[in-house]
């Protein structure tokens, strides 16, 4: 039974690189996904988006321009131990945000031209997730913003790294 399983897997797998389908789109599917994460790593590779944000601290004087920080990474590279192998509760919470991310700059791939993208879900959920993050980074923050940049590295280094999306000044208390 085992192996018959297996052999309608390999062909149903089969199938799927053989046979292109449409894409199938809609609503209900659009609040499945966060069950799924996003698998483009798989059949390409190229440029990551990440997830870039600064923050400024509130006015002193209403005319006063806003005193920005410099653009810090929101999910910088985790240190690695051994006993992560069986528990990596932090790591995976980063995986899951690193999806969302994955899922907005798809989303604006897909956005019309003049479009905005603050009525997308995915920007909405990266935005609280940035002031959430810088919040906890820097209590005193009263603005934050943010950039998706797409990123390619390469085995000596950062190659390229292009400036998808900044959004505009997000209130953060």
């Amino acid at each position: 039974m085992l192996e018959a399983l297996f052999l309608l897997y390999f062909l149903v797998l089969l199938a799927t690189l053989v046979f292109k389908s449409r894409i199938v789109t809609g609503p209900w599917l659009f609040l499945l996904r966060a069950f799924f994460p996003n698998w483009k790593f798989f059949h390409a590779t190229g440029n990551v988006p990440h997830l870039y944000a600064r923050w400024a601290m509130p006015k002193a004087q209403p005319t006063a321009d806003l005193q920005w920080s410099d653009w810090i990474p929101i999910f910088p590279r985790r240190p690695r131990h051994l006993l992560h192998v069986f528990h990596n509760a932090q790591t995976n919470l980063a995986l899951v945000q690193q999806n969302l991310v994955e899922h907005l700059a798809a989303d604006l791939n897909h956005l019309a031209a003049g479009a905005d993208a603050r009525a997308l879900v995915s920007y909405q959920l990266v935005s609280r997730l940035v002031c959430q993050s810088l919040q906890t980074q820097q209590p005193d923050c009263a603005h934050g913003q943010f950039e998706v940049r797409m990123v390619l590295d390469g085995t000596a280094g950062l190659l390229q790294e292009d400036t998808m999306m900044r959004s505009p000044v997000l209130p953060c208390r």
